[in-house]
């Protein structure tokens, strides 16, 4: 009786789960022939301008093959959509799914470029808030710290370029001067002070870093990107505690790389 038991269970179990598949695979074709009628496509900016658009996601989305509007949602590839938009150099994330009534919903996360370099051969290009490089768009401009002089760095051979990796695994000298550049700009924009008052980075001949401000005529010798945070705290208390009482214009070379000074001249 037992033994009868248990036969009729595990048929009822395998009913069960076949009718489940049934149904189930029966619900995807009827979900397959629903026609998509909206799609919406949002991105978001964070902090950073504008460098993409809902217009030039959507024209990637076509060289998928896909329409959306009007489109069977059987003949709409989810992944394919989003494996073509993650390519787009300015998309730091992407989501695409797709609604039970074949609405069609993609998020996006723009990248944040920090800082606009101006190369040593007269390219430019920019330094986004993960290490990696992106191109300009000539349809847009963006407000961000910019980067001159002996910049070795050529975009052309660095797309994708991640300073974290080139950090660990490459030392050179042609990669150092990217690697300083992005902790600079991380510590200046990290500081509120820092950030109103910095403009450009300078890098000169012999790889070392000047600030250009936006207030004062003088130049800020930086040195290199190490002990940041002693340099950084160093040059906004002279600020506050200096310049705001003898005038903004006394000096025109500020060195913040000596450790516990700050040395200035009239050069």
């Amino acid at each position: 009786m037992k033994k009868v038991l248990k036969i009729l269970i595990v048929l009822l179990w395998i009913a069960l789960t076949g009718g489940l598949i049934y149904f189930t695979g029966f619900a995807n074709i009827e979900h397959d022939k629903v026609v998509c009628n909206r799609y919406d496509i949002q991105i978001d900016y964070g902090n950073a301008d504008t460098l993409v658009t809902s217009n030039d996601i959507y024209d990637l989305v076509k060289r998928t093959g896909n329409l959306l509007k009007g489109q069977k949602t059987g003949n709409i590839d989810i992944e394919k959509i989003e494996r073509e938009i993650r390519r787009q150099p300015y998309v730091a994330d992407v989501n695409a799914f797709m609604h039970l009534n074949g609405d069609v919903e993609i998020r996006i996360i723009q990248r944040q470029p920090i800082l606009r370099i101006f190369n040593h051969y007269g390219e430019s290009y920019y330094l986004d808030g993960q290490g990696r490089l992106l191109p300009l768009n000539p349809a847009f401009t963006t407000r961000v710290l910019v980067a001159t002089g002996f910049i070795p760095e050529s975009f052309s051979k660095t797309v994708n370029y991640k300073t974290d990796s080139i950090q660990e695994h490459d030392s050179t000298d042609y990669n150092g001067v990217m690697n300083h550049l992005y902790r600079i700009s991380i510590a200046i924009l990290k500081n509120s002070f820092l950030k109103a008052q910095i403009e450009q980075i300078y890098v000169t001949e012999d790889g070392n870093f000047e600030l250009i401000p936006v207030v004062g005529r003088h130049v800020i010798y930086l040195g290199d990107a190490q002990n940041l945070e002693e340099k950084f705290d160093k040059l906004i208390v002279f600020y506050k505690m200096g310049l705001n009482k003898i005038g903004w214009n006394k000096y025109n070379f500020i060195n913040i790389n000596y450790k516990n000074q700050v040395v200035c001249s009239k050069r």
